[in-house]
């Protein structure tokens, strides 16, 4: 399957440029992009375009190049990073990739990146199923996070009312923008059985195909145990690595509310760097609480955007009209109040966010009853610091789009309802287009 696709241009001076790349934390090494390079400088052969086919450690490239233009532009080349070749089309790959790259060369280099980003989705049809498997121990909340993420529970009530424990491993379907997810919830009672008997069926069951595997620790279970969920940790490695899976392993430390009313980040920052020394894998602090749900939402979208074509569009709306405002950030839900598509500007205030969310979360029950009337499409918060907060209703039914959001330090209400009004705009626009 097409794992990356990336456009590469070339400086006289510095030499290989990326341009562009999908997803956008795509790992490109210099040795990698030195292979597929050196691939079409072996040949002097300048009068025709190539596409050549290679392999890197244990990924396979598929490069074009319009050798004609190299004179002229230096080697310009789209390289399609695949995994598993055996199961995809190739033949049918190699003539998208030389129909794409000669679309891409032919456009102005000023329109390039957004042609090249507006069209991959092609390669990437599929790749729109993706399996996520939650392990943990007894009582660290994964089933309340799927049930909250993906089918839209109130975090309240799951915080004062805990679910029944789950029994074995139960398999649901979810939709995601353009992604068919299968969650696998398991049961943490049996979670040293799992990792430990590799013949049995759960076993298989649960490891077998799986794209993302999200191991969930809560604060109370490292101060009294660290060393045997380290020791578990160690095992979900030893498990993918046999199996030679590509699946992405990260790390959920959950219920850091329990830290405190106000979470310390210098005892989060010493757990980071503890577990940092054990592992180098994707983590993430998180919680099921009002004041802190943001970073458990922002957890699922920085994990499935990176699979997702569709965000790739989206994403381009919001950061379209956020890049011309300081200190902004605009995003949008889907109907169980996931995010699922963000963008911000670099200097945007972090610290404000789970303020901010915790505000949404607890007028989106009034907001929701609001719009279901028709009087109203948008609410607006204003502080007396100049924070503004706008919720407006997509009404959008494609991707089950829910509500814009944008949040400022530095625009006023008067311009942050046109900037809303624009991206409704391309919104619908995109929705008819592709509908």
């Amino acid at each position: 399957m097409v794992i990356g696709i990336v456009l590469f241009s070339w400086d006289q001076k510095i030499g290989a440029v990326i341009d562009v790349k999908y997803p956008e934390k795509l790992a490109l090494s210099d040795d990698l992009i030195n292979k597929i390079y050196m691939t079409f400088a072996y040949s002097e052969d300048f009068d025709k375009d190539e596409l050549i086919e290679t392999s890197y450690k244990n990924q396979d490239l598929l490069s074009y190049c319009d050798k004609t233009r190299v004179p002229e532009v230096g080697y310009e080349i789209i390289t399609l990073i695949l995994e598993e070749k055996e199961k995809v089309n190739i033949f049918k790959i190699k003539s998208q990739l030389l129909e794409f790259g000669k679309e891409t060369f032919k456009k102005e280099k000023s329109e390039r990146n957004n042609y090249f980003l507006e069209n991959i989705r092609i390669f990437f049809e599929s790749s729109s199923a993706k399996k996520i498997l939650l392990l943990g121990r007894a009582g660290t909340g994964k089933t309340s996070i799927k049930k909250i993420i993906f089918e839209g529970l109130d975090p309240k009530d799951l915080l004062y009312n805990p679910l029944e424990p789950t029994r074995g491993i139960a398999p649901t379907v979810y939709s995601w923008l353009d992604l068919k997810l299968g969650l696998f919830d398991s049961s943490g009672q049996e979670l040293s059985y799992l990792l430990n008997n590799e013949t049995d069926s759960e076993h298989a069951l649960a490891f077998e195909n799986t794209d993302f595997i999200i191991y969930l620790l809560d604060y109370p279970g490292w101060i009294s145990q660290s060393e045997e969920i380290v020791n578990e940790i160690k095992k979900i490695q030893e498990i993918v690595v046999k199996n030679s899976q590509s699946a992405k392993l990260l790390l959920f430390f959950h219920k850091i509310d329990l830290l405190g009313k106000e979470v310390d980040s210098k005892d989060l920052d010493k757990i980071e760097v503890n577990l940092k020394k054990q592992f180098d894998l994707p983590l993430h602090f998180t919680s099921i609480h009002p004041d802190l749900i943001y970073n458990l939402y922002n957890a699922f979208y920085e994990i499935l955007s990176s699979s997702s074509a569709e965000n790739i569009k989206l994403r381009e709306i919001l950061e379209s009209e956020v890049k011309f405002h300081p200190k902004s950030m605009f995003f949008i839900t889907n109907k169980f109040n996931s995010i699922v598509v963000q963008a911000m500007t670099t200097d945007f205030n972090t610290v404000i966010i789970n303020h901010s969310h915790k505000l949404i979360a607890q007028l989106n029950q009034t907001f929701e009853d609001m719009t279901k009337s028709g009087n109203i499409d948008h609410l607006i918060l204003s502080s007396y610091d100049n924070l503004n907060i706008i919720m407006n209703n997509t009404n959008l039914s494609k991707f089950s789009l829910k509500y814009l959001i944008c949040i400022s330090e530095t625009i006023t209400v008067n311009k942050l309802i046109w900037l809303v009004g624009q991206i409704r705009t391309k919104l619908k626009d995109y929705y008819y287009l592709n509908k």
